[in-house]
């Protein structure tokens, strides 16, 4: 999927998290009572045991299920569209991309008959409007009319053909070390740990083994009844080495279909009052049949890598002369980056961070990210992809090679 989800739950969930972090010092609620949010739960408190008296840790957990994308495909007149749609308080939000073009594009639905408008998200420029008059079971049915007043059919089915299933749990903890005072009737706050972290929870019940190797891969690292015991432990061993400690982690899938699955990890982590924010971008590709993750040396044709670090540095120089409040990025011989790489519809992305380069680890006075992404595009890469590993299905869907 696109980067829309991810902006999506980041708005819902950073909300969330913005109220609980900022009430860090306050007594923790004992009440039972869940914030309001999509399928929210609490877990029961973490235990109160003394750790080194007279301490005490006191903490709560929350656990979020929040449901993946629809996944509809079909057309535009004659032009192949996939699209991904979330439903958020009754109205419709998410992305889709034409085949031939694999650039996302945004769609917002107030509801099943109301226009629908399409959007570059680059330029922001509205291009379209949607109209869905009638939704079945297997199918929607609507129209798409340009802004040049061109009215098109659209037809769309939810398939899952190529691709999986998939939700986001998300497992908050904020623990505290509080210290009581001489009547033994009230705590004051000396330190309080905070984790975050919204996983993706596979479902392939046609690839058993698949869908094991990539909840290994992607989802908790342990049966929910067994997560706030795990994320207790985990921030109890912090705050021993460390006050102030605060993890951030979302996943983003980038791509999901051709019986491929890419994901980007984003993880920002903060130790100590003097200690340096890190954000990190971390990706992946899974092959849907076996669930083992992909190597470069898979995807592309042997003896690639001094073609695609020549691609690379060509890339990076535009980007970097468009973009000129980054500096020097890279320095004068750039790798590529340690995060590894993700696929999307219109291609190959590598994402820089401060562990490629240390001026990325704080924002510029006319740059507010500390990343740097590289798109290489299919068809640049061409002469590179093997004609028949897994992105050969990929390429013969954007019209660059033959279909069979």
């Amino acid at each position: 999927m696109s980067r829309f989800r991810w902006a999506l739950l980041g708005g819902l969930l950073g909300s969330c998290s913005l109220a609980r972090a900022q009430t860090a010092a306050a007594p923790v609620d004992t009440t039972g009572a869940a914030p309001q949010g999509p399928a929210l739960t609490a877990a029961p408190d973490t235990a109160a045991t003394v750790v080194a008296a007279p301490l005490v840790p006191l903490g709560r957990v929350y656990h979020v299920q929040y449901p993946g994308p629809q996944r509809l495909r079909g057309t535009i007149g004659e032009q192949a569209i996939t699209m991904e749609l979330d439903s958020v308080a009754g109205r419709y939000r998410g992305s889709y991309y034409f085949h031939r073009r694999g650039r996302w594009l945004e769609a917002r639905l107030a509801s099943a008959t109301q226009q629908l408008p399409r959007r570059d998200t680059v330029a922001g420029e509205e291009a379209g409007w949607f109209r869905l008059l009638t939704q079945t079971a297997t199918q929607r049915k609507g129209t798409w009319q340009s802004s040049e007043g061109q009215v098109f059919p659209v037809v769309l089915r939810e398939t899952y053909a190529g691709a999986a299933r998939y939700e986001q749990p998300l497992w908050e903890l904020r623990r505290y070390h509080f210290r009581p005072d001489s009547s033994q009737t009230s705590h004051s706050a000396l330190d309080s740990a905070f984790f975050h972290q919204l996983y993706i929870q596979v479902s392939l019940p046609q690839s058993p083994a698949a869908e094991q190797r990539l909840r290994r891969a992607l989802a908790a690292p342990a049966a929910p009844a067994s997560m706030p015991a795990y994320l207790d432990t985990l921030l109890r061993r912090k705050q021993q080495q460390a006050a102030g400690y605060q993890f951030y982690g979302t996943s983003d899938v980038t791509y999901n279909g051709n019986y491929l699955l890419s994901v980007l990890r984003v993880t920002s982590q903060l130790e100590g009052p003097a200690y340096q924010p890190h954000e990190w971008y971390d990706g992946a590709v899974y092959d849907l049949r076996t669930g083992r993750r992909l190597q470069l040396a898979e995807l592309l044709v042997p003896n690639y890598q001094k073609r695609l670090l020549t691609l690379f540095r060509q890339e990076l120089r535009r980007v970097l002369t468009d973009q000129p409040a980054y500096g020097p990025i890279g320095g004068p011989s750039p790798a590529l980056p340690v995060g590894g790489f993700v696929l999307t519809p219109a291609g190959l992305v590598f994402t820089y961070d401060d562990r490629d380069d240390v001026r990325l680890s704080q924002p510029g006075p006319y740059h507010a990210d500390r990343n740097l992404e590289i798109e290489l595009p299919y068809a640049d890469l061409l002469p590179l992809i093997r004609t028949s590993g897994p992105l050969a299905p990929v390429l013969r869907e954007r019209g660059l090679r033959p279909k069979k």
